[in-house]
């Protein structure tokens, strides 16, 4: 790995903005699966974070990135410049200005992955996650593929970002500032997150010490209505209609109509049956009709519906 400093990058969340949280959508007794790994695509680049406070957009970058690879199994590839771009146009950051890199709050990285999106990709709603209830994040990570955190960022995380080694808690290590990562798999032991173009692991440990905002985001490139995919843990359905309620906005996760087969108008008799019902007619008129025939042509005509 490239030895690199570190840039504080996230502002503090801001509990004045409006938003969701994922308990209010959560469907009761899902369990999350006992491991998942959704960090095989190529993280490419460190998207500017490298050299100023755009973690929050170079995290956002990396997560159109893994969407894409994983739900459009063709991965789009944000650019340094794509994401400096959104970080110059969300914060006012001027790369003249050095006085104006100044971090981001993660919400409106989100809300601007929303908006506006890279190339193209965007995504539809997020809503808060609780940072406690792991049940509840694993469960994002599984339905949805990742999940955006912000957290606070010791002296040892670097230190040990530099030496390839998991991220753990150091006693006394002082607080560098914010950091935003995306949240791309789990085990028993372990965390997967995405940061400076390389998949890093941290221990729960380093998740309950410094870890203070989780978002569980929904891509229509990992999700999309079409496919019939039905989220297990989350209702989609509330979820949307209480986004749209937040925001003004159409629900971005419409009902899908059940499927109605097509009503087939019933076949009417061919030439052979017609003549077999012309002489059933005859037959039934004559003066003495066995019974039993009759009874059995009269019971077919009813099953074919010619009756």
């Amino acid at each position: 790995m490239t030895n690199i400093q570190f840039t504080p990058g996230v502002k503090p969340n801001d509990p004045s903005k409006p938003r969701l949280y994922l308990r209010m959508f959560a469907k009761a007794g899902v369990t999350p699966p006992a491991t998942v790994d959704y960090s095989g695509f190529a993280p490419v680049g460190m998207l500017g974070n490298d050299r100023v406070g755009d973690c929050v957009f170079a995290a956002d970058g990396h997560v159109v990135m893994q969407q894409t690879f994983y739900g459009q199994k063709s991965e789009y590839v944000v650019s340094t410049e794509q994401a400096l771009a959104a970080y110059s146009q969300v914060t006012g950051y001027d790369p003249s200005d050095p006085s104006t890199d100044q971090g981001a709050y993660v919400q409106d990285g989100l809300d601007y992955l929303r908006k506006t999106g890279f190339g193209g990709h965007k995504i539809a709603a997020f809503a808060q996650a609780d940072v406690k209830n792991m049940t509840e994040i694993k469960n994002a990570i599984a339905e949805f593929g990742s999940v955006d955190i912000g957290f606070n960022f010791p002296a040892s995380a670097m230190d040990q970002f530099n030496a390839g080694t998991p991220w753990t808690p150091v006693a006394g290590s002082p607080i560098e500032g914010g950091h935003c990562v995306t949240v791309t798999g789990y085990t028993d032991a372990y965390l997967t997150v995405i940061t400076w173009g390389e998949t890093q692991k941290m221990d729960y440990a380093f998740w309950a010490k410094y870890v203070d905002e989780a978002w569980a985001l929904v891509s229509q490139d990992w999700w999309n209505a079409a496919s019939g995919k039905d989220p297990e843990g989350v209702d989609l359905a509330a979820l949307g209609a209480q986004w749209s309620a937040l925001t003004g906005l159409p629900n971005p996760f419409p009902a899908v109509p059940p499927v109605v087969p097509p009503v087939v108008p019933p076949v009417g008799p061919d030439a052979a049956e017609l003549n077999l019902i012309k002489a059933a007619a005859k037959y039934e008129e004559t003066s003495r009709p066995k019974r039993y025939l009759v009874d059995a042509l009269a019971a077919w005509e009813k099953d074919k519906g010619y009756s």
